[in-house]
């Protein structure tokens, strides 16, 4: 079968005159605002009209008739490119009138351009002749034809950037029903500007390519027409929730760039040589055949291009100053680690709206292994040095999208290799958190909770922001090194107390055995002598407690326990009786009428511990109150005894209290060892309770300690009941 006979030739023309006119009609009766309407509609039967205007010239039987139809196809093809470039700024936007608005200079411009091309269409400097009747004919372009021609690529290329920027804009549950539509505008679009791409080259259209023309614009109408059968116009709508403005892109970019370079050529090549002619078409079909393979084998320098394009013709989606100082903000350089974590992680559902987020963080042994910080349990434990991710992110210190690993051959090891943290994250993305050129970490990313793409834009900031978040972890690395440091320095005024004391008992000793070559008979020497040993020995027992104790969880031996009575062993253990002396007022009240289960010997090691704390806090005289009771806890479980110790004196800082009050070895005495209120957190914790503490400078201090009234001593060698 002839494709190119006249019986074909209509009827593949008629079809898509019917279709175009049919998605015209069904546009207004699934309509949805109606200046989008109208503007869908008309557009639609500009296309019928074009394509009845290609049967009119195919059916021409003179010249001069044929001449009259290429007229009418040069005035309804501007008409049409200027209501499709209406279109693609008012479809699916929810505000169709403000869109308008925003485009008004060069809507108003496209205007200009169709009704000067439209007036200029009857004289010969647009269409020359009509050269053949039928399939075999020729719209012979004049002299502003090549420009006519151009005005519409313009416009068309026009049309396409407002599309994908529409399409880019769209969250992605409107993009799945977007997709079809534009797919097929897109395909109808190129089929026209591949048509005028001809003529530009050959000065003139064969009807013939008008006929093939034809055919893709019938398929994109059925596409169209199925999409309006599902869905009205106002389904559609694409709600611009945030400044995603794209002025191009790499595929219509590179289109554009290519017509328009053919344009100019078109204009050249006429006034070469034969010979240079076809030097200049074979450099130019190299160059561009060359770029094209390159593009679509090579996924690495797809992305580059992409990305050059996105970082320098793309409007900004992020207010990068407004960024960086939530980015400041949201980050504690003073935190821990595994709080720099957790921080980034808000950070990054907040900027990125991430559902996960992971942390690794290079081990500084000789392995140099990345150990998860902050992240799924399903995740790796540690990422070896020599994972293929690893060394690409060393390599190019940028982040790394896996939606690129499957259409690059060089990236498919990384999706193999790491195939266990991608599926327990559900990654999307992988970031170098890199100080300089050292590789300190990985910032690992999940899938956007609104089901969006990471844009390379994202892509971009995450890099930027993973340099800021590199930084405070490895502050907060050189911080906890730091305070290692500090520790060992605390231990070593620990041993030299230490040292101190068992120095003043061994010189004891030595007194007792230098004696004890003379006096060695006498039994009075002898009594003396075994007293003092034996407050030796018990006192440096009392000395390996105090020390041991910070090291290790006590033993809890639990017995009932007389509060009354254990307070008052407490209080005189610490040099205080109910009474003022020495400017000192202590008070002590207590309403347990019950024995309780407690370690005693425990127990009052805390309260005495606590009220000599208080005493020595007084500078010289105030108050002190101690007193205890039962807090009733209902049916949720055991009373609570509460016992608690208020002083008057200097008080400590709210800092000092959060940070560094129960920590071994720090103090606010001079000659203290910073151990005492360790040891009695430890005390009361193993009893299965609590130390809350108020304090305020020069208002004093209340520690307040709660504990069940009927535990039961914790499983393990210190229950001995």
């Amino acid at each position: 079968m002839d494709l190119s006979s006249s019986p074909i030739q209509t009827s593949i023309v008629l079809a898509s005159a019917l279709l175009a006119g049919v998605v015209g009609l069904l546009a207004t009766l699934r309509r949805g605002h109606w200046l989008t309407t109208l503007i869908f509609s008309s557009a639609f039967l500009s296309m019928a009209a074009f394509q009845a205007g290609t049967l009119g010239i195919l059916n021409a039987e003179t010249a001069g008739a044929a001449r009259i139809w290429a007229i009418y196809l040069a005035r309804t093809s501007a008409l049409a490119s200027w209501l499709w470039l209406c279109l693609s700024v008012v479809l699916a936007r929810s505000d169709p009138w403000a869109q308008i608005r925003n485009a008004a200079a060069y809507l108003a411009l496209g205007l200009a351009g169709c009704v000067g091309m439209s007036l200029a269409a009857n004289s010969t400097y647009v269409v020359q002749s009509v050269e053949g009747l039928g399939g075999g004919a020729t719209i012979v372009l004049g002299t502003m034809g090549k420009i006519y021609l151009t005005y519409l690529v313009v416009l068309l290329v026009a049309v396409l950037m407002n599309l994908e920027r529409m399409l880019r804009a769209a969250p992605a549950t409107s993009q799945r029903r977007l997709r079809p539509m534009f797919v097929a505008f897109l395909v109808g679009i190129l089929a026209n500007l591949l048509v005028i791409s001809g003529g530009l080259l050959y000065n003139g259209l064969r009807v013939t390519w008008l006929v093939a023309c034809a055919a893709p614009m019938f398929v994109a109408g059925v596409v169209v027409a199925l999409a309006l059968a599902r869905q009205r116009l106002s389904d559609l709508s694409v709600p611009m929730a945030r400044p995603v403005i794209y002025y191009s892109s790499v595929s219509l970019t590179l289109a554009g760039a290519f017509l328009l370079t053919m344009a100019v050529l078109s204009r050249i090549l006429p006034v070469l040589s034969p010979e240079w002619k076809r030097v200049v078409s074979l450099g130019f079909y190299l160059l561009a055949g060359g770029g094209g393979l390159l593009l679509t084998f090579s996924p690495r320098s797809n992305r580059s291009v992409k990305r050059f394009i996105d970082r320098n013709f793309y409007a900004n989606r992020y207010d990068y100053r407004r960024e960086w100082e939530r980015v400041s903000n949201s980050i504690a350089p003073t935190a821990r680690p595994e709080d720099i974590c957790r921080q980034v992680e808000l950070l990054v559902r907040l900027v990125f709206d991430s559902g996960r987020v992971a942390v690794y963080v290079r081990d500084d042994d000789e392995r140099g292994a990345f150990r998860r910080l902050h992240g799924p349990g399903g995740m790796p434990h540690e990422i070896e040095p020599g994972n293929p991710l690893v060394q690409h992110l060393q390599q190019t210190l940028e982040p790394l999208m896996f939606r690129d690993v499957a259409n690059d051959l060089d990236l498919v090891p990384i999706g193999a290799e790491n195939r266990e943290a991608l599926l327990a994250l559900d990654a999307a993305v992988v970031a170098p958190l890199a100080i300089g050129e050292h590789l300190l970490g990985l910032l690992w990313l999940s899938g956007k909770r609104s089901d969006e793409d990471y844009s390379t834009e994202d892509v971009d900031f995450l890099a930027t922001m993973a340099r800021q978040l590199a930084a405070a972890l490895g502050f907060a690395r050189q911080a906890s090194v730091l305070a290692e440091k500090r520790q060992f320095e605390s231990l070593d005024r620990l041993s030299t107390h230490v040292l101190h004391d068992i120095k003043n008992h061994i010189s004891g000793l030595s007194l007792v055995v230098e004696n004890a070559r003379r006096h060695m008979g006498n039994p009075e020497f002898q009594r003396d002598a075994l007293a003092v040993v034996e407050r030796t020995v018990s006192n440096l027992r009392e000395l390996m407690s105090q020390v041991a104790s910070v090291a290790r969880v006590p033993e809890i031996r639990l017995e009932p326990t007389a509060v009354p009575a254990l307070l008052e062993d407490a209080a005189v253990t610490a040099g205080l009786v109910v009474a003022e002396r020495d400017g000192i007022v202590f008070r002590m009240s207590c309403t347990v009428d019950r024995p309780v289960r407690l370690d005693r010997g425990q127990m009052l090691r805390v309260v005495s511990n606590l009220l000599t704390n208080a005493r020595e806090a007084l500078d010289p005289a105030g108050t002190i109150e101690l007193d205890a009771g039962l807090e009733a806890d209902g049916a949720r479980g055991p009373d609570t005894l509460r016992i608690q110790v208020r002083d008057t004196g200097r008080g400590m800082s709210e800092d000092f209290v959060r940070t560094s009050l129960f920590r071994p070895f720090a103090t606010t005495k001079a000659s203290g060892l910073g151990i005492g209120l360790v040891q009695c957190k430890s005390i009361v914790e193993a009893h299965g309770g609590g130390i809350a503490v108020e304090s305020r400078p020069s208002q004093g201090t209340t520690f307040t300690i709660r504990v069940p009234a009927d535990a039961r001593a914790p499983a393990g060698p210190g229950d001995h009941e």
